[in-house]
């Protein structure tokens, strides 16, 4: 909870001799670091959750150490070395702590990060002393620190899209789970993260999540026999979850006046002009060092208008590593999420949890947040979570049990439907 706490409220404090500044979270990661170390050096093993999932978590660090050959910024790149190395730690220190939880421990870990995330943007809101936007150099008069409270942002991490970004991995697992396991909190939970991100008004999560949702409604394995009532029944729920969101953006529109100077801007196509332009930027830079790039973490060129990144990972991988290795990075981002659908037999809580990584992987496509000080770690962080999940529902559901129950009771339903249709026609139904 503690590790959860930090991660919620990463407050960094500056001034610190030769690294600049440090994060509550990285103090905490040190200490939960040590305790692996204790832990690994007691038992001589380290539980790594899955090793696919380990291995390709660990192609991004390697390739980052081994840019520093090449870098045009070692200070950068040490950096992010040590941001991956962050990033490792907390997803074991995850999938120890979430080893032979039951499946409700786990969603109650979930549930109470999301929470953790959402009090600071609150507090944000409310401009209680402590939690106003913590960005170096911010004006109070420009429109970079307004647009803070004019849509749900974080004091910490940064501007509505990070918010959105690290509540995406949360949303999509806790819906489905209070779903199919009527579990009221984590449904509940889960619509509080989806309004959440709703009132962000970050298109590019927004219509990340429309396009899982469309991948994930068109994949569905469709059941042999329906329940009556069934479609009905969704169609309310939709009805009403789409009603709730549409209440509570009018009434962030109503009750905090700062929302009326930014919601026009949401409709307007200057930003996309300007990331267009940071893209052909990107381009330029990386056909100059196609094989190489700039080192991670290097500002190509020394050219600030990438100072804050393309808004588009993977061209980041390609400006970083060039073209072999930003391919083989992207290629590991890939492999996550193709882990998770590539079960035999299908694992339901697996594919959920597989476009969960869709989402984020789509969200690469418009944000470079795989690349954010904080952003990356929440990534790792979220993935070990989502390993627990799986572990703990397959656990108590062995593997690929859900499946077959599933099918078989499609199996008895058809069949109970032909005896009856035989009877109702005369015959016994005997066949």
């Amino acid at each position: 909870m503690l590790v959860l706490l930090a991660a919620a409220a990463p407050v960094r404090i500056y001034g610190i001799p030769v690294l600049g500044s440090i994060a509550v979270l990285d103090v905490v990661l040190l200490l939960a670091g040590l305790v692996l170390y204790i832990e690994t050096a007691s038992h001589r093993t380290v539980n790594i959750g899955y090793t696919p999932i380990f291995q390709l978590l660990c192609i991004p660090l390697l390739v980052t150490v081994l840019s520093a050959t090449w870098s045009q910024d070692l200070a950068r790149t040490g950096k992010a070395v040590l941001i991956n190395i962050e990033g490792i730690i907390v997803y074991l220190y995850m999938v120890r702590c979430t080893n032979h939880l039951t499946m409700t421990r786990v969603l109650r870990l979930m549930r109470w990060y999301l929470v953790f995330l959402l009090v600071p943007v609150v507090l944000l809101l409310l401009k209680v002393p402590g939690f106003a936007p913590q960005e170096p150099g911010l004006s109070q008069s420009s429109g970079d620190y307004i647009s803070y409270y004019t849509r749900l942002s974080h004091p910490f991490l940064g501007r509505s899209n990070n918010l959105a970004t690290a509540l995406t991995a949360l949303v999509i697992p806790l819906l489905w789970c209070g779903t199919r396991y009527r579990d009221g909190r984590s449904a509940r939970v889960g619509a509080l993260g989806l309004a959440a991100i709703i009132l962000t008004f970050s298109r590019g999560v927004l219509l990340a999540l429309l396009i899982t949702a469309a991948a994930a409604i068109l994949t569905r394995p469709m059941p042999q026999y329906g329940r009556p009532g069934r479609s009905a029944r969704v169609g309310s729920t939709v009805f009403a979850a789409v009603s709730l969101l549409l209440v509570a953006a009018a009434l962030l529109y109503e009750l905090n006046p700062d929302t009326h100077l930014f919601l026009g801007d949401r409709a307007s196509t200057v930003n996309v002009a300007e990331r267009g332009s940071r893209f052909e930027l990107a381009y330029h830079y990386i056909t100059e060092r196609p094989l190489l790039g700039y080192g991670a973490g290097a500002i190509p060129g020394s050219n600030q208008q990438l100072a804050n990144g393309v808004h588009n990972t993977y061209l980041q991988q390609l400006l970083a590593f060039g073209l072999p290795l930003g391919l083989l990075v992207i290629g590991s981002m890939l492999g996550l999420a193709r882990f998770f659908f590539a079960t035999d037999p299908p694992s339901p809580v697996r594919r959920i949890l597989g476009f969960t990584l869709l989402a984020q992987l789509l969200i690469f496509v418009t944000e470079s947040s795989f690349e954010g000080t904080v952003l990356r770690v929440l990534f790792y962080l979220s993935l070990g979570l989502a390993v627990g999940l799986v572990r703990a529902v397959e656990v108590q559901t062995p593997s690929g049990a859900e499946a077959v129950v599933s099918t078989t009771v499609g199996t008895v339903r058809t069949v109970f439907h032909e005896r009856a249709t035989a009877i109702s026609k005369g015959g016994t139904g005997d066949g």
